[in-house]
């Protein structure tokens, strides 16, 4: 069973086809954002539990929680669930064959259980990610229509509003930091970096921004995830401008969401 760690829900009137719905899972349950089509925050919830062990019973689970949040979860105008996978790589259409996906993934030495896809126009490639299958298929079925997507490629959807300077955007979790570098509106790389510890995380990340070029007076590094003052504190000195990405959404239609520590669940405030 998935319990209510936190519902902030605004009073809104507006039909589902009004509004798109993210879902972002975790190891033990899931957080989700409405918005509007104008990218205005109208509701966030965390479900706070962990996964069931059937399929059946992650179904059962997920429909439960939205009836008891007051939620009903049809009917949107787009829906995304995303999956925080560890194992990825992006594939070019002009290479890419269905039929080769878990090659792919052997070749970043991965064997997983399950092997899912999603596409990125803007990229021109498709992005090959493990994940939870029985998970995943279980919000599928509970939520029909819904497009899945793993970090990196929600991460790259920034890439449009990176024109001005170079960015190092760092999403963090446990033991694990994802990672992806733009400049001039464009997405240059994007993977997930293990870590022993802070001093290795810092390493990975200047080295990330020396390789792709964008070591510039102005490299903005955006922090989301799990961030803290000690972590933020870390990393400041190794980099020109070091901000808390809080996500793109607006947040002013009631107090609670605009005191909302947004850039610890930035990947569904985008």
């Amino acid at each position: 069973m998935y319990a209510c760690k936190t519902l902030i829900n605004t009073s809104n009137e507006l039909a589902s086809r009004e509004k798109r719905l993210s879902i972002c899972l975790g190891a033990d349950g899931f957080s989700f954002t409405e918005a509007t089509l104008a990218d205005e925050l109208l509701t966030f919830g965390e479900a706070e539990g962990r996964h069931a062990a059937t399929m059946t019973g992650v179904m059962a689970d997920v429909k439960a929680f939205f009836a008891e949040a007051g939620i009903r979860p049809l009917g949107y105008r787009a829906m995304e669930l995303i999956v925080l996978s560890d194992e990825s790589t992006w594939v070019p259409d002009e290479l890419y064959s269905s039929l080769s996906n878990r090659n792919y993934l052997r070749l970043v030495g991965s064997t997983p259980d399950m092997v899912m896809t999603c596409h990125s126009r803007a990229l021109a490639s498709t992005a090959v990610f493990a994940a939870n299958e029985q998970v995943v298929t279980a919000f599928k079925v509970a939520l029909p229509g819904i497009a899945v997507m793993h970090q990196h490629a929600k991460m790259a959807q920034l890439a449009p509003r990176c024109t001005d300077h170079p960015v190092l955007m760092a999403h963090w979790r446990k033991g694990r930091v994802d990672v992806a570098a733009f400049r001039d509106g464009r997405y240059l790389y994007g993977n997930t970096l293990c870590f022993a510890n802070e001093n290795e995380a810092v390493y990975h990340l200047v080295e990330v921004m020396k390789t792709y070029g964008i070591e510039e007076d102005g490299t903005e590094l955006l922090l989301c995830g799990d961030v803290d003052r000690e972590r933020y504190a870390l990393l400041r000195p190794y980099f020109p401008v070091t901000t808390l990405f809080n996500g793109t959404l607006s947040r002013d239609r009631s107090s609670e969401l605009h005191s909302l520590h947004a850039y610890r669940h930035a990947l569904i405030m985008m």
